[in-house]
């Protein structure tokens, strides 16, 4: 009859430490979801604004006529993105400055922070 109340305390215990730490991994969750929303408006955004820009210069690439149409869609595809200078340092992403990105940007390193 003890052993059985051993069994009933240490499986009485599991069930309730999984229960404490399943409910801050469920809400570390719901904030790692909540950072990947914020995100991907960033990323909206950030395109809407280097689309026209990008466009421009693949027009500009075209009408030079240097080049073949393909290579110029292929050569500025990539516009706005990070880029690795020749020294090793990066020029940085083209409007990260959005306010949803500083947003994102904060919300990720808070996330990072508390333990995902």
């Amino acid at each position: 009859m003890s052993a059985d109340r051993g069994n009933f305390h240490r499986l009485a215990a599991g069930a309730a430490a999984f229960l404490l730490l399943g409910v801050p991994i469920a809400a570390l969750a719901d904030r790692a979801s909540d950072v990947a929303a914020l995100e991907a408006r960033c990323e909206k955004e950030r395109e809407a604004q280097i689309k026209p820009l990008r466009d421009a210069k693949i027009a500009q690439c075209k009408a030079e006529g240097r080049n073949d149409p393909g290579y110029c869609e292929r050569f500025w595809s990539d516009y706005g993105n990070a880029v690795r200078r020749p020294n090793g340092t990066m020029t940085p992403r083209m409007f990260d400055d959005l306010p949803v990105c500083l947003e994102a940007f904060k919300a990720r390193r808070d996330l990072n922070r508390d333990g995902s």
